[in-house]
């Protein structure tokens, strides 16, 4: 035996050993599903890394660390585009990504075989001002096919220092190939309630959820106190199209806003474990009031279970296209050596078990009271109209002020070209007359 080999026997040494006395633990299992070769499994997959460590060109250049994390994160990736094995940096990422802010193109995706699906893009970011959309499908990053990348390089690859470029290869319905679209990252800064306002020349409150933070409801209860009790609105608009989803904690507490403590919000359903998460006591209670909620195939996950629980209670009318689907839950399971695994472990259902023929969120969306489609000259009317926007904010002499209040003067007549809101208005504008 070599003084350069010794290491890697006594690695497999340590590993028999930890294999042993986990032993228990997974024969339990393999008893439960009938399977016999567990460690038939697990003894070709230390074989694997043997002749990987004994034969392979580059084997120098990789650690043993490498190598098993790498099995680890190909283990996860055989189950669904939401589980995942996370290193160090990949789980501070992630805290990242859910505490502050982080430097990208600002879009919330979904993982189909080869390409990124565009759930949403965040408002105000490079990837909203450059016109991207919801199922938009992003198959290269600086030349690179997704496909080789797989979901999390390819999202590490579009961020970076604010200020950086990225080129993106995306395909969109009615183009005839890829286009390239060169982004400049920014500072992504992840909002939560927004646009609070009552509409003008209307007694009908709007509010806007991007996402669903622990902040979220906070933030929504102060709208609230503003537009209902102290403007006196008679109705609410609550937009969550091209709303990614996020915490349920957050979206239950602000389902409490419009329904008496201890109604049904969410059935979560697992392999080992079943909950009901219900409203509970707040210190703020809603007025009831007609409520419209403008929903799209960018609201996905904890957007959709406010959706669907509001319209079950009665509470709300579903305005515009059906939902993305995302109903799964994840967790997030701290690992011994400073990594996590985010797993898939439960899915979201709206409706109580009693209820009959129910369907899970996931892959199935939800369907809108009033669908609201547009036709190919109101579709071609909109792109001229975002052309026209993108081509007088590029102008070379604009100061950062001039440029702002630009914005600010096409977001207002962008608004009139919003037919899911128009339909809203109107519906709400009725039924707050017959009230009177």
């Amino acid at each position: 035996m070599t003084r350069r080999s010794l290491p890697v026997y006594l690695f497999f040494a340590l590993l028999i050993v930890n294999l042993g006395i986990g032993y228990h633990v997974y024969s339990q299992e393999a008893k439960r599903t009938e399977s016999d070769d567990v460690f038939m499994q697990i003894d070709v997959m230390m074989e694997v890394l043997q002749q990987i460590r004994k034969f392979y060109v580059d084997g120098d250049n990789i650690s043993t660390k490498e190598l098993i994390e790498g099995a680890m994160r190909g283990m996860t990736s055989t189950l669904d585009p939401y589980s995942e094995y996370l290193g160090n940096q990949d789980f501070e990422n992630l805290q990242e990504e859910t505490e502050g802010e982080f430097g990208g193109i600002g879009i919330q995706v979904d993982y189909d075989k080869d390409h990124i699906i565009v759930i949403a893009p965040i408002d105000n970011t490079p990837a909203f001002n450059a016109g991207m959309q919801p199922g938009d499908q992003i198959y290269q990053v600086d030349g690179e096919d997704v496909a080789k990348l797989g979901v999390e390089n390819t999202i590490r690859k579009m961020r970076g220092k604010p200020g950086t470029k990225v080129v993106i290869t995306y395909m969109r319905e009615g183009f005839d190939e890829p286009q390239s679209l060169e982004l400049t990252r920014a500072l992504i800064p992840i909002e939560s309630v927004t646009k609070a306002q009552i509409i003008p020349d209307t007694k009908i409150a709007y509010v806007r959820i991007t996402q669903f933070m622990e902040k979220t409801p906070n933030e929504l209860e102060e709208s609230l106190i503003d537009l209902l009790d102290k403007q006196k609105a008679k109705a609410l608009i609550i937009d969550l199209r091209n709303n990614p989803g996020g915490l349920v904690k957050s979206v239950v507490e602000c389902c409490g806003y419009f329904l008496p403590p201890k109604s049904f919000v969410v059935s979560v359903e697992g392999r080992t474990e079943t909950y009901v998460e219900t409203t509970q006591e707040k210190r703020y209670q809603a007025p009831k009031i007609p409520i419209a909620i403008l929903v799209n195939g960018g609201t996905a996950s904890a957007a959709e279970i406010m959706s669907g629980c509001l319209r079950e209670h009665g509470r709300a009318k579903l305005f515009g296209a059906k939902t993305f689907g995302k109903g799964s839950v994840q967790s997030v399971i701290d690992m011994r050596n400073g990594g996590a695994l985010k797993l898939t472990i439960a899915h979201y259902f709206v409706q109580p078990k009693d209820v009959p023929n129910r369907k899970t969120i996931h892959k199935n969306g939800i369907e809108p009271d009033q669908a609201i489609t547009l036709t190919q000259d109101e579709i071609h009317g909109i792109e001229a109209f975002d052309q026209e926007w993108t081509t007088a904010r590029e102008k070379q002499d604009l100061t950062d002020t001039q440029r702002i209040k630009l914005d600010e003067e096409f977001r207002i007549k962008r608004e009139k070209l919003d037919k899911t809101l128009n339909s809203a208005i109107k519906d709400l504008t009725e039924k707050t007359k017959e009230d009177n």
